[in-house]
């Protein structure tokens, strides 16, 4: 797992493994090529999710994808909100927490409770380094791994949502969640 280009970020794969279950479940598979999710609001933005063809993605990753997945099943529209919005539609059921954990302890984005900074940040363009000490201590009360770990994705999210959509804002201004 040292070599940078074997990790994928997190909505990279949540967005393949979208994609092939969709095909799978279609008896029309079609190759859309590129997929674009933006954020939905009037000024621009990037999002900080771009997914690419099914090429770009490593085997590395879709073996993840595929472990947490199975131990982890949850629908896709909640992968699809996820990488719009950055929540779960669904959180009293804790299956799409376990998921996004799985997810993260396997590829080495987070290790006992550490993010792996430069790992998150070639990955999940553009969140910056604030951010991702910002969002470390997120639900550190929380005993429930699932959520916590749900509870540090979602400002990691959020968090790049607002890096690339407020870019006026001052470096050292501190916005309140």
């Amino acid at each position: 797992m040292s070599n940078c280009n074997a990790f994928v970020a997190l909505p990279y794969m949540i967005m393949l493994l979208y994609c092939s279950v969709r095909m799978s479940m279609q008896d029309r598979a079609k190759n859309n090529g590129d997929i674009f999710v933006q954020h939905k609001e009037q000024r621009e933005c990037v999002a900080p999710i771009l997914v690419q063809t099914n090429d770009s993605i490593s085997n590395e990753g879709a073996d993840v994808l595929d472990m947490c997945n199975s131990s982890f099943s949850i629908p896709m529209d909640y992968i699809v909100q996820f990488n719009t919005n950055g929540a779960l539609s669904e959180t009293a059921d804790k299956t799409g927490m376990c998921f996004l954990r799985c997810y993260f302890e396997k590829m080495g984005l987070i290790k006992a409770w550490q993010l792996n900074k430069d790992l998150i940040m070639q990955t999940m363009r553009p969140i910056k380094a604030d951010s991702i000490e910002f969002c470390e201590p997120t639900a550190k009360q929380e005993v429930n791994a699932c959520v916590r770990t749900y509870g540090i994705a979602k400002c990691l999210m959020k968090r790049g949502f607002d890096d690339t959509c407020n870019q006026t804002v001052p470096q050292n201004s501190f916005r309140a969640y």
